[in-house]
């Protein structure tokens, strides 16, 4: 798959499981990839949470998205940066995850950051091909 190719996959199945280390051992836990843009993937979550502490520690990942009517798993490795604009974290708040907003009504914005994963690489498993090479390419 291309990157626009993963883009568009990830944009119709939007969780993840993603794939964190902490001291040395693997964390995988179910995440809406909140925003799908040609930059790259971004998530937001809030930092009081060990995926944050993760990701500001080291932000290497691995993400698995899978579309069960194709029987089609996408995984995207590399490393997440940290979002400096505080207007992204805000814009997933106030559009996409618009249930936390009686937690920044209580809190404010600055309880969440967002991370992006601009650059990497992408790994393709088809069921239907199960036996034949993975699909790598840069992300």
């Amino acid at each position: 798959m291309t990157r626009d190719e993963v883009l568009a996959f990830v944009k119709a199945n939007p969780v993840a499981f993603m794939a964190t280390v902490e001291r040395g051992r693997p964390r995988v836990r179910a995440m809406q990839t909140a925003l799908v843009e040609p930059t790259g993937l971004v998530f937001c979550t809030g930092v009081q949470k060990d995926v944050h502490q993760q990701l500001v520690a080291g932000g290497s990942v691995e993400l698995a998205y899978w579309d069960a009517k194709k029987d089609v798993q996408v995984r995207v490795r590399g490393e997440m940066e940290r979002v400096a604009d505080a207007a992204v974290t805000k814009r997933i708040l106030d559009e996409v995850f618009t249930f936390l907003k009686p937690v920044v009504a209580q809190h404010g914005y600055e309880i969440f950051s967002s991370f992006r994963l601009a650059k990497g690489t992408s790994i393709v498993w088809r069921m239907a091909q199960s036996g034949a090479p993975l699909e790598i390419a840069e992300f």
